[in-house]
């Protein structure tokens, strides 16, 4: 607060240091580094001055005057998943240093929430499961250039897309158990039709494709739940039925590790007794039991990192580009060796 009692602009600290505004301005914002702020001295009293007068940054303010925000969404539609806590740690170390701060959005309502918005680069990841995805994601590269579209149907336009299918992924597991096993079932998230034929690269049917160019049937599609909790208890009923899998394809890492936890509750040896393999990257802070093999991409969470935090910084001095990322099988300790 200033002598009137109200919150401190920066006209204050810039007076409280006796400096100019100009050189305040400078300072605060993270351009400190700059010969327009001054020495060192100078620097350490305008931070000095604002810690004593509690001055707070007004965003909103400094987005109309520099056209930034400071900010990164990613909009995930889900928190439950490793593959995307471990995505926001690596975006998270790679803009800090940038003075960008990352937002996490943990629903679909993507669009809606970044309607209108000035966030320096918004990454998108659910395009594909709506036929309405691709032009929402025109019509918000036509407010703002710093977009990241996660998705197998766009092509690059005022924004970078990242194309990644988990199919080719998830027929190269099938094929990879079932040289072992008799049997492979697939535990995914949410229950699906087996004639549904959605637009957006299903795991779950790439699965059944896979059992049925095997000759495999009927199907063994397990819907685990939408959380971990959830798959944990799911895991635990059917790992103590009267037909527990020996080979299962996780169609995400936090179904991997909630299976994986609850085969040690039961007292099922893995992988001696039950395979594992998760379609996806599962981080090394989420694997609590050890690695699980997984299908993934190289470096993934560091490349994407690159990609956002570029496009951040560089909204409007280089076209879109496309990024094609290709899978391979990471073994862990999930799977027997082959």
């Amino acid at each position: 607060m200033n002598a009137a009692g109200r919150p401190a602009t920066l006209a204050d600290v810039a007076k409280h240091a006796g400096v100019s505004a100009a050189t305040a301005s400078f300072v605060l914002s993270g351009r400190g580094g700059v010969r327009s702020s001054g020495s060192p001295t100078t620097k350490a009293k305008v931070r000095a001055a604002a810690e004593e007068l509690g001055y707070v940054p007004n965003r909103n303010a400094r987005s109309l005057r520099t056209g930034r925000s400071g900010g990164i969404v990613l909009a995930l539609g889900t928190v439950e998943d490793p593959w995307g806590l471990g995505l926001a740690s690596a975006v998270r170390d790679r803009a800090l240093p940038q003075d960008l701060s990352t937002l996490i959005l943990g629903d679909e309502r993507w669009f809606e929430f970044l309607s209108g918005s000035a966030f320096d680069c918004s990454f998108v990841t659910s395009i594909d499961f709506t036929p309405d995805g691709p032009d929402q994601v025109r019509h918000l590269a036509r407010g703002q250039g710093g977009i990241v579209a996660f998705s197998v149907h766009l092509e690059p336009e005022r924004f970078d897309v990242v194309h990644s299918s988990p199919v080719q992924a998830v027929h190269a597991a099938y094929a990879r158990l079932r040289a072992r096993h008799d049997r492979v079932a697939m535990l995914s998230g949410s229950a699906i039709t087996p004639g549904d034929r959605p637009t957006y690269p299903s795991r779950p049917v790439a699965f059944l494709d896979a059992a049925a160019e095997h000759g495999d049937g009927p199907h063994d599609l397990h819907a685990g739940g939408g959380d971990r909790q959830a798959a944990f208890e799911y895991a635990q009923a059917w790992l103590g039925s009267n037909n527990p899998p020996s080979a299962v394809i996780c169609s995400t890492g936090y179904l991997a590790t909630a299976l994986q936890i609850a085969a040690l509750r039961a007292g099922i040896r893995v992988p001696e007794d039950l395979e594992i393999i998760s379609i996806g990257d599962v981080p090394p802070d989420a694997q609590m039991l050890g690695p699980i093999s997984y299908y993934g991409v190289q470096d993934v969470f560091s490349r994407m990192s690159e990609i956002i935090v570029d496009r951040a910084l560089d909204r409007e001095g280089t076209p879109g580009q496309l990024h094609r990322f290709d899978w391979e099988f990471f073994p862990g300790m999930t799977t027997l060796p082959a």
